[in-house]
């Protein structure tokens, strides 16, 4: 596959290795004509819309001129050949530093002939043109520098024999090396990235059995922290009949997604929307195989957006959001029906995989290969920026930023947020819907932990894990249980971390444990910001959108310390009251905070003081296309820090790792930790992108442990069983459950029948 594009570049190349080689021969008028003749032939072999490229240009000029030079001077070109040659490889370096400055790599033209379209923006492959470029660049400056020497300081024969055979050497030299760069490099990094996917670590999971003979402090596996990655994890494993602990150091479970109540005003801690709470989606697709989904319904909300000048309201059907936008927006029109096109065919390329419950991104090389054919979309937008997405489509800047901002929602900023997460984004607002549940993240993260609990698991708020319990030296270390904050212990052999990686490395876990190539890889990483949360309760309904983006004209900068905090947007969030009686509506507004700015809020004084600013510009800005907020009448703040008591971190980062497109997907932590039998889950996990990721992890987690393919395609671990369909997994589940209780009520009748002899 990658020959045509190869042999294309080296016919461009040929040209300037016959130039010395006949010139060497005393035939320097042929070889400049034979040059010529191939670089013209080159504009009929390159396909229609590729016949110009920098490298044939700038080689069509000087061939055009060398022909020119060898015809007025005649016989007295052979005591010219090196500085022909000089000003031949003078030529190439001209267009080389031309290249550099204008970010051309000069044998992409020939090189992309041999690859899909959506690998154009691979950023390995343009690593691998980059070497390219650089290689042929040095090969341009040596046959420069040897040319002015053979030039200025040889004399007759010597002269043109080492201009000609050096050059001649210099180019066959990068030729022969082009295949090397060009074929094997990109294999070696596509190797070191994806062997830091799912499947990186090369311990075997243990697969594990239901119904085990397991006494009463002995859990199949336990789970501290009680996020949705630790919860989706825990009730997936009890449903499959395993003996679960969820250990969670806070008053309440859920972490980040809870929802308290004030006189039936319920208020948010956190998330707001649900990706993938519609069909097809992960989070559907969970309450499906615990049998939730009637316990915990979903609700499908309009949303809308404004900036001051404009207001929209949205998520009525796409024909008609589409209709609105198009009226607003003339200028966009095309560039949205292309947008949107394009949404569907990434959709489907979501739905292009095992289940709802496996990833739709590669686990190996063989997918990652693979994707580039059968989702084109999904791959050229893996290695793209948010907003260089949206350029392609969006001429109205207006329009584009106002969609750009949204990747606020996952607390991403649009200029360094990955397309493929803000596309996710633009899926479900535009075509499958916003969901959110309609009691609320509390009943959702309530009724998972009943799972657990049916299952026979427990969940225990106000219990802080200690430390992991580790048992062996070397490579033959394994956890074997945990010591809780009151000094107990509990026994398993499969520990799963649901909070950020770095901090268990500061108490549960000694760094040594997890080594030290994986210290150094957490280290690069940055974390995500917090949020500052305003409640304002009103006892009238308000007349807007459930969810409503604001984006204020100019962003509003505060000052905090040394740095400046911008606020370019602001999520609107309205609830009604949770009383059939009681009138009125709750209005959350959200605005990020960059990990940066968190260092204000760790100050008691500094922080009420920040708390107070934020709380009065937010209310302005809102007040300017909602003037109804002067009818609020009770106001709750949450600042900053009040989230690290959330989120199991200490800067009250809200989705673990910040989502930038140099740290995402692969590059963060895995599932599976160095140390056997550890997995790691949630927002810091590999697939955390709001709840709907940090549910992901869990439940991969999960199904690798019960032998399934977590992650669908080819991949899965040694060993593992074929899964089951839906249907028929929800019906083996609930067998191993029968089957453990039943043993277990076995064991209790024959407790009791000892104790009665």
């Amino acid at each position: 596959m990658r020959m045509s594009g190869l042999l294309r570049f080296f016919l461009a190349c040929v040209p300037w290795l016959i130039l010395p080689v006949f010139a060497y021969l005393d035939l320097t008028l042929w070889g400049a004509a034979a040059g010529l003749a191939i670089i013209l032939a080159m504009f009929l072999l390159m396909p229609s819309g590729r016949r110009w490229g920098i490298l044939q240009a700038f080689s069509l000029l000087f061939f055009v001129v060398a022909c020119a030079a060898v015809i007025v001077l005649g016989d007295d070109i052979s005591s010219r050949i090196p500085n022909l040659l000089a000003g031949g490889f003078a030529c190439l370096t001209i267009m080389a530093g031309y290249g550099a400055i204008e970010g051309i790599f000069f044998p992409a033209q020939y090189v992309y002939l041999d690859y899909p379209e959506s690998m154009r923006e691979s950023p390995i492959l343009r690593q691998t043109l980059w070497i390219l470029t650089i290689a042929w660049d040095a090969v341009f400056l040596a046959g420069l520098a040897v040319n002015l020497v053979s030039m200025l300081v040889l004399r007759g024969d010597t002269s043109t024999s080492t201009a000609t055979i050096a050059s001649a050497a210099l180019m066959a030299a990068g030729m022969t090396v082009t295949p090397f760069i060009i074929i094997f490099l990109p294999r070696r990094m596509e190797s070191g990235l994806v062997e830091k996917g799912p499947l990186a670590i090369k311990w075997d999971p243990p697969l594990l059995q239901p119904g085990g003979s397991l006494r009463k402090n002995e859990y199949d596996v336990v789970v501290v922290g009680s996020g949705i990655g630790g919860l989706s994890c825990a009730s997936l494993l009890s449903q499959a009949g395993m003996k679960v602990l969820v250990a969670e150091k806070g008053r309440l479970i859920g972490g980040y997604c809870q929802t308290y109540d004030w006189e039936g005003f319920p208020l948010n801690s956190g998330p707001t929307v649900l990706l993938g709470g519609g069909e097809g989606g992960t989070i559907n697709a969970l309450l499906r195989r615990l049998g939730l989904e009637e316990e915990v319904p979903m609700r499908r909300m309009h949303w809308g957006v404004a900036d001051g000048r404009i207001a929209l309201r949205l998520g009525v059907g796409i024909d008609e959001d589409l209709l609105k936008m198009e009226t607003k927006f003339p200028t966009a029109r095309e560039g949205l029906r292309r947008l949107l096109g394009d949404l569907r065919r990434f959709r489907g390329e979501l739905m292009d995989r095992h289940d709802a419950l496996t990833s739709p991104l590669p686990s190996n090389l063989e997918e990652y290969h693979e994707q580039f054919v059968r989702h084109p979309i999904s791959a050229l937008w893996q290695n793209l920026s948010f907003q260089a997405m949206l350029d392609e489509y969006l001429l109205d800047e207006q329009l584009g930023s106002m969609l750009l901002k949204t990747a606020s929602l996952l607390g991403g900023d649009p200029r360094r947020f990955p397309a493929y997460e803000g596309a996710r984004i633009l899926t479900a607002l535009l075509l499958d819907g916003i969901y959110y549940p309609v009691n609320h993240l509390s009943h959702l993260s309530q009724k998972l932990a009943g799972v657990v609990r049916s299952g026979g698991g427990e969940v225990l708020a106000s219990c802080a894990a200690e430390e992991v319990l580790i048992q062996g030296e070397g490579a033959r270390r394994r956890p074997i249980g945990l010591r809780l904050a009151d000094g107990s212990q509990v026994r398993s052999g499969v520990v799963v971390l649901d909070m950020d990686p770095r901090r268990a490395l500061t108490g549960l876990l000694q760094p040594t444990a997890l080594g030290i190539e994986f210290l150094r890889e957490t280290e690069k990483l940055k974390v995500s910001g917090s949020a500052f949360v305003l409640h304002l309760i009103f006892h009238e309904d308000l007349r807007i959108p459930e969810r409503v983006f604001l984006f204020p004209p100019k962003p509003r900068r505060v000052r905090t310390g040394d740095t400046y905090l911008e606020v370019d947007s602001i999520l609107l969030t309205k609830e009604r009251s949770t009383q059939l009686e009681q009138h009125g509506c709750v209005l959350l507004a959200r605005i990020n905070i960059p990990s940066q700015c968190y260092h204000v809020f760790e100050d008691e004084r500094e922080s009420a003081e920040m708390g107070a600013e934020l709380t009065y510009l937010v209310k302005e800005e809102v007040s300017s296309v909602l003037p109804a907020i002067k009818h609020a009448v009770r106001e709750f703040v949450t600042l900053p820090s009040h989230f690290s008591r959330l989120t199991s971190n200490g800067q009250g980062a809200a989705f673990g790792f910040a989502p930038m497109i140099d740290q995402w997907y692969y590059r963060r932590p895995g599932p599976r930790l160095p140390l056997p039998n550890l997995y790691l889950v949630g927002a810091w996990s590999r697939f955390g992108g709001g709840v709907e990721g940090a549910a992901l992890s869990g439940i991969v987690a999960a199904r690798e442990l019960c032998g399934e393919r977590p992650y669908g395609g080819g991949a899965g671990t040694g060993g593992a069983a074929k899964p089951a369909a839906p249907e028929e997994a929800e019906e083996t589940a609930a067998g191993r459950r029968g089957r453990m209780r039943g043993r277990r009520g076995k064991k209790k009748v024959a407790a009791g029948e000892d104790a009665g002899g």
